[in-house]
Order: structure tokens, then C-alpha cells, then sequence
């Protein structure tokens, strides 16, 4: 998800800057990012693999540390999955089951996916040792810091606890964990408006909406499916015909994206154009993609 210092402190608050780096901008621009810092990125390639490797020793560091401490803490064990970025991106089983996940929010009772193991330990304890669990696991009210990202997003984290201690374990520092986590995610967002405004982007919605409307379905685009529904979901509420339609829309949207490989191509122009993005960004996600990989590397 560390090496050296990412943030630089303003007023008690983290403002997410290259500052720290040893890489000159001629050493970025002279050269296109490198397949591991695309796949950080865009999430895409390696990247599936390395999170599930260092979630999980994320969670048994903090599993070990709560025992420690008297509490009983389950270790989450994942298997990285053999689909594709693009048969991860179109999530054909959830789809099938779930549409878009729009009727579990308007239903009036929730759908419930079961509690977690320790979700369900923590609701059995007494308020007493609850309320000194989630210190152990997170630390208390006042040990939470904050980072700010461009956009105006902010970020709060703990840096006391269990949580903390495994990611300082793992990543060097809480700042490299936290701009991991969330730096290559906002930048990815910002290319979305240069993808959407791609002559091969335009043309593949287009194959999509006539894909579409031989299914049934006018739709200018499966954002605009998504967001449609969601409108008649908090118009008319939760019913079994809008989940049924839902669940159709969202698997005939499944099905073109896969007949015409739109992941695909979303995911060729991402990262095709992330090697115009700004020197400042590049050194930032260079910087990051190592620490992240060098995390990896001690875990494995």
C-alpha cells in the first residue's frame, strides 16, 4: 500500500505533495510510466494480486496485535481471482444477482449479507469492552489525523491502534498508506473526461446503445441506465418489478459491454493517456508505485 515521507504538515493536517522524492522531472518525462505504475493506477493488471497479498497480511498483523491486547480479531484470507481486468470490471455473477446493488439501498428492510465474524464478536461484547476494542483496533477520538488530496477531498485515519501499527508495519508510514490508497484512485478519476471525449470511446457507445436497443433498451449510456433507475427507485421505492428490471438492464448492460470489449477499451485509452498526465503526478505515482511494490515484496 513505506519509505520516505509523502505528506508535509500544514496546521495539523496533511497536504498531499511530491515533496520527498529524488526524481528529477527530466527523469519522468524522458521516460512513459512503467506497466507496475499503471497497473497502481488504473487498478488494473498486477494490481488485483499485490492488494489481496497485502490486505491480508494487513489483516493478520492486526489480528496478532489484537490477541495481544486480549481481543479476538479474525484474519480475512482472500484468493486472488483468475478473471480478468475485464471480467472483474463487468461482474457478470453480481450483475445476475444484484443489478447495479440499487435495491438493497431503497428496500425498506435491507438486504443482509450476514454479519462478519468480527462485526458479530464485537456486537456481543459489553458496551465497556466494545468501546475498548475499537481503541485497541483504531485508538481514540483524538488520535485521528486528516489528508487533503486535490478535488477538495479530505481524508481522516487513525494513527493509533492496531490498524495503524500493522500499516506503518507494512507500508514505512501511515502517510505512504493512506496517498496509496487514495492518490492513484483520484487521479485515474480525472481521466474519465479525456476517456469519454476519445473518438474510440464515442464509437464504442454507440456500438453499445445499438447493442442496447436490440435488447430492448434506449439508454444514451450505462451511466445514464444506472442513474435512471435510481431516480424511479427514489421516486416509487423498492418493488419486485423494479428489481427484476433492474437486474435485466444491468445484465443486457453486462452482456454488450462483453460482446464489444468496452472495459477493455476504457481501460487502453486510461492508459494510454495517463502518460500526458502532469510531471507532478508522475513523480508522485512513481514514487508510491515503489513503495507500494517494495510492501509487496516483504509481505510475500
Amino acid at each position: 500500500m513505506r519509505l520516505a515521507p509523502l505528506a508535509c504538515a500544514v496546521a495539523g493536517v496533511l497536504a498531499l505533495t511530491a515533496c520527498g522524492t529524488s526524481t528529477t522531472d527530466s527523469d519522468v518525462t524522458s521516460a512513459e510510466l512503467t506497466s507496475a505504475e499503471l497497473d497502481l493506477l488504473t487498478r488494473s493488471g498486477t494490481f488485483t494480486r499485490t492488494t489481496v497479498d497485502l490486505a491480508s497480511a494487513e489483516s493478520e498483523l492486526i489480528s496478532a496485535c489484537m490477541a495481544s491486547r486480549g481481543f479476538r480479531y479474525r484474519a480475512d484470507a482472500a484468493d486472488p481471482t483468475s478473471e480478468s481486468d475485464e471480467e472483474r470490471s463487468l461482474n457478470m455473477k453480481e450483475r445476475r444477482s444484484r443489478g447495479y446493488g440499487l435495491a438493497s439501498q431503497y428496500a425498506s428492510e435491507k438486504e443482509s449479507a450476514g454479519a462478519a465474524t468480527n462485526d458479530a464478536y464485537l456486537a456481543g461484547l459489553s458496551k465497556k469492552k466494545a468501546d475498548a476494542y475499537m481503541k485497541a483496533l483504531r485508538g481514540g477520538a483524538t488520535d485521528f489525523r486528516e489528508m487533503r488530496f486535490g478535488g477538495g477531498r479530505n481524508i481522516t485515519f487513525s494513527a493509533r491502534g492496531c490498524e495503524a501499527d500493522s500499516r506503518t508495519s507494512i507500508y514505512g508510514s501511515l502517510d505512504d498508506w493512506v496517498s496509496i490508497s487514495y492518490f492513484p484512485q483520484n487521479l485515474n478519476s480525472e481521466l474519465s473526461s479525456r476517456v469519454e471525449k476519445s473518438p474510440k470511446y464515442r464509437s464504442a457507445m454507440n456500438d453499445w446503445r445499438t447493442c442496447m436497443r436490440g435488447k430492448g433498451y434506449t439508454y444514451a449510456s450505462p451511466d445514464t441506465a444506472y442513474e435512471q433507475l435510481k431516480g424511479v427507485y427514489r421516486a416509487k421505492g423498492a418493488t419486485t418489478a423494479l428489481r427484476e428490471r433492474e437486474i435485466a438492464v444491468a445484465v443486457a448492460d453486462g452482456d454488450c459491454g462483453a460482446e464489444l470489449h468496452i472495459p477493455a477499451t476504457v481501460l487502453t485509452l486510461r492508459r494510454s493517456l495517463a502518460q500526458s498526465l502532469p510531471t507532478s503526478d508522475k513523480l508522485q505515482l512513481r514514487r508510491l508505485t515503489a513503495i507500494w511494490k517494495a510492501a509487496a515484496d516483504r509481505v510475500r
